[in-house]
């Protein structure tokens, strides 16, 4: 599926828009504060029900509006399935409205299969610079994707690490409780770290092809480290630490504690690379994602990329875009000057619309 058309009500400066003939590379270009950004980021509503600039709804809905929407039409990339409509509406109170084809969708994970989105934005560098638990949300949203029997087992392993930190906080440690929610973690937890585990092999020669084209010779390392000592089984392990766990209150080993490593001669990459280095280490992130995941499922998937153009010179700009292009996704990107995008080298079988925001107001050019 792609989007082909938008509308947006009360997504911060953008009161009322609607945008038709979406095309394969959509550039949205404009001054700053123009509402570049605010497009993306009704995309990224309509796909997860959340903003990616924080978790407070106030400042997202526009001040005088107590709700916003967001529609779009989903177009199938063959001529078997159907067109989709989908509508998303958040109040500033609280909560969330789904419709999926005309009908109420209460569940999250329906927005998530029908509109697999990836996104590059400032807040991407935590990739590389921020805690474990930004690299397992980028590592588990692939598997998401590619993995059947991940998401059940993830919800489990989740639900019972909870009830089993429980018991260790309350003093029920060396009860009958402790050990059945051990039980339940393991097993949940194996699944979880076995389709990681599978995931990452396939993974890693995608992005070391893609780092190789726009930043060879980093000498950057990428590795998986799944959460406690590979010598050891899980069960045991926890059997072990338990005293620990006991004094702490919490499970110090398992999948929950996982983690991608980008180091480069032993050092953190983020420590090591330029800011302009990072941002396309994670850009071949984002990539090999997106690619194994068309690769393995066959479905599309969107990329947004806030204002690409940042921090990375011409000649790296122009290596990006030729990747870009050679992928089957549909790009929204935005910029400043809309030639830095637009006279890029695309492909004459990409279709490239450009459209020009002036204080929320949304203009095709």
């Amino acid at each position: 599926m792609k989007l082909s058309s938008l509308a947006i009500s009360g997504v911060r400066n953008i009161i009322d828009a609607r945008v038709a003939d979406l095309g394969d590379i959509n550039i949205f270009t404009g001054l700053n504060g123009a509402g570049k950004t605010s497009v993306l980021e009704a995309v990224y509503i309509l796909g997860l029900a959340k903003s990616f600039r924080g978790a407070q709804l106030q400042p997202v809905i526009h001040y005088l509006s107590n709700t916003c929407t967001v529609f779009g039409e989903l177009e199938p990339l063959d001529d078997v399935a159907q067109r989709v409509a989908i509508g998303v509406k958040r109040a500033k109170k609280g909560g969330h409205k789904i419709r999926v084809a005309g009908k109420d969708e209460k569940s999250l994970v329906r927005l998530a299969e029908l509109l697999p989105l990836q996104l590059i934005n400032a807040a991407s560098y935590l990739l590389l610079e921020g805690g474990p638990k930004q690299r397992r949300q980028f590592i588990d949203w692939g598997v998401f994707h590619v993995e059947q029997e991940f998401y059940g087992a993830w919800r489990r392993m989740q639900r019972s690490l909870k009830q089993r930190n429980g018991a260790l906080r309350s003093g029920r440690a060396h009860s009958t409780p402790l050990a059945a929610w051990d039980n339940e973690f393991i097993e949940a937890a194996l699944i979880v770290d076995s389709a990681r585990q599978r995931y990452f092999t396939s993974f890693e020669p995608i992005f070391y092809d893609f780092l190789t084209q726009l930043l060879p010779d980093s000498g950057l390392i990428l590795s998986y480290e799944r959460g406690w000592s590979s010598g050891w089984r899980l069960d045991a392990t926890l059997k072990e630490s338990k005293h620990r766990d006991f004094k702490r209150g919490f499970t110090h080993h398992g999948p929950q504690r996982a983690d991608l490593k980008l180091t480069i001669n032993g050092l953190n990459a983020g420590q090591v690379l330029s800011r302009g280095q990072q941002k396309l280490v994670v850009c071949a992130l984002k990539l090999a994602q997106c690619q194994l995941m068309i690769t393995e499922t066959s479905n599309g998937c969107i990329l947004l990329i806030d204002d690409l153009p940042a921090e990375i010179d011409h000649i790296h700009q122009a290596k990006l875009c030729r990747l870009l292009d050679g992928l089957n996704l549909q790009l929204f990107m935005t910029c400043v000057e809309a030639a830095d995008l637009a006279d890029q080298p695309w492909s004459d079988e990409k279709n490239i619309a450009v459209f020009e925001l002036e204080r929320g107001e949304i203009t095709a050019l």
